[in-house]
């Protein structure tokens, strides 16, 4: 029979925040006799890294704290802990109270002026585009890892073929035009910018901006937080957007990069409780957007073939990216 591997349990424990008898009750409950546990325990105060990992479990708890004091918060605001909806909000009102409050929003009158709401369809894409060559996201209901693993799925088709592929109307997760394409399809889908026109709450100095999504009924991008804020924008279709605060990282089991463990779990919406993180839930259909703000975590379902287009060229600095430093160790 194999020997329990002390120290490691030892770091684990020390990680979080244990003190000397909880640290004896984990060896002891790994098989430890009492007499190895106390040595092992006993040298733990001559030991640097030790005190250097309760200095940190410290520290985590303190961030713990000022999380749930970000969760109490939330709750005691009038109307408790829901989602606003704007009317062609007021940009400063958006950017004081959302933006720069980290909060999302449902939003409605930003793109009533669009031509897009009356001409996009797939016998539009077809005849503005069907030629085009353009990147899609392929193959994905066979890796369980596929937003993950993006670049595995990249494939280039006629875009008039993924149009008729898209007029059957079935419900399939399989393949799915997103904006980690756009580097390819900005150049190829350009006609479809000019149904465009600029948002009020966006800087419009950048012209041609945003990434097109388009899929069928059925695709569904898992539990993840943006490294930016985003406007996510429905033209077709209508999409389920299910939402978790920044604040309940500790309950969105985040082991991988910006991705959770739920995956594509269709978390409730609700207060939430220990375990499962408090949710906002709400369905976007053609001229509605919504707010996504940087950390949030959230789970985008098409309940409908789908075209969408999203921004990220806010009117303030949306440079999240550069002091990152945790992908690879998380």
């Amino acid at each position: 029979m194999s020997q329990p591997d002390k120290r490691n349990l030892l770091a684990e424990g020390l990680a979080l925040g244990e003190d000397d008898a909880a640290l004896h009750a984990r060896l002891a409950a790994a098989g430890v006799s009492a007499a190895a546990a106390k040595y092992e325990i006993d040298r733990l105060a001559k030991d640097p890294m030790a005190a250097a990992l309760r200095r940190q479990a410290a520290r985590m708890a303190k961030q713990g704290w000022l999380l749930a004091n970000q969760d109490r918060l939330a709750r005691e605001v009038d109307g408790g802990f829901a989602l606003d909806t704007l009317d062609a909000p007021d940009p400063e009102y958006f950017y004081r109270h959302h933006y720069q409050a980290n909060r999302p929003a449902n939003l409605t009158g930003l793109i009533a002026h669009w031509p897009a709401l009356t001409r996009w369809s797939l016998d539009h894409f077809a005849r503005v585009a069907g030629d085009a060559v353009v990147e899609a996201q392929v193959e994905r209901e066979r890796d369980p890892d596929y937003e993950l693993a993006k670049d595995d799925h990249r494939r280039l088709v006629r875009f008039g073929e993924l149009v008729d592929w898209l007029r059957k109307d079935e419900a399939s997760n399989d393949v799915y035009l997103t904006a980690y394409n756009s580097g390819t399809n900005a150049a190829a889908l350009a006609p479809l910018w000019d149904d465009m026109a600029p948002i009020a709450l966006l800087d419009d100095t950048r012209e041609r901006d945003g990434f097109f999504w388009l899929g069928p009924r059925g695709t569904l991008t898992p539990w993840h937080h943006d490294l930016t804020n985003n406007l996510l924008v429905q033209v077709i279709g209508r999409k389920r957007v299910r939402m978790a605060p920044a604040w309940a990282l500790a309950r969105m089991r985040n082991s991988r990069h910006c991705f959770s463990d739920w995956g594509n779990e269709a978390l409730p919406a609700g207060d939430g409780d220990t375990v499962v993180p408090p949710v906002l839930e709400t369905v976007i259909g053609p001229g509605e957007a919504i707010f996504l703000p940087v950390g949030w975590w959230h789970q985008i379902e098409a309940l409908d073939l789908s075209a969408s287009m999203s921004f990220t060229s806010f009117r303030r600095p949306n440079v999240h990216v550069e002091d990152y430093a945790s992908w690879g160790a998380l």
